[in-house]
Parts: C-alpha cells; structure tokens; sequence
C-alpha cells in the first residue's frame, strides 16, 4: 500500500475542521492526486470558491483535457454551481 504525507500546521488545528479540510484538500489537489473537480467536492466548495480558495493560498491552477471534460460533465449534470 502507498502512503501519501500531509502536512497540518497546529494553528490550521487549531482553526477548526474547515481550515484542516481546506488544507487537505490544497495538498491533494495541487500533488495532483485529486482534480480540482475532487478537491473541491471533498470541500463542498462550488467552484467560485474552490478557485478562490486556491487564489488566496497562491496556488496555480493545473487544467488540463480530463478536467474540461470533468467540467463539462459538471455543467451537464448541474454541479456546476455545487
């Protein structure tokens, strides 16, 4: 079995559930193990949110062809705006 390590400063503990989630999700999403699609479900997040979210912790959006199809699939499908 792999294993992957996320780092949780203790003042995002301290913070409370959402700061760890939004920190989980961040090191998911920008090692690439999660698509932003993943990341921000994980968060409950729309992606309004999501993408600002990333913009306040300076990180870069990877967007490739899997995450358009994702996001059309998304805009299909209604989520979208989830």
């Amino acid at each position: 079995m792999q294993a992957i390590n996320i780092q949780i400063p203790i003042e995002l503990i301290e913070q409370g559930e959402t700061a760890v989630l939004e920190q989980i999700a961040i090191q998911l999403y920008e090692n690439n193990i999660f698509s932003f699609g993943q990341a921000r479900r994980l968060l409950n997040y729309s992606v309004w949110e999501f993408q600002k979210l990333l913009g306040e912790n300076h990180i870069d959006r990877q967007y490739d062809k899997d995450d358009l199809a994702e996001d059309i699939e998304d805009i299909k499908s209604g989520l979208w705006d989830n």
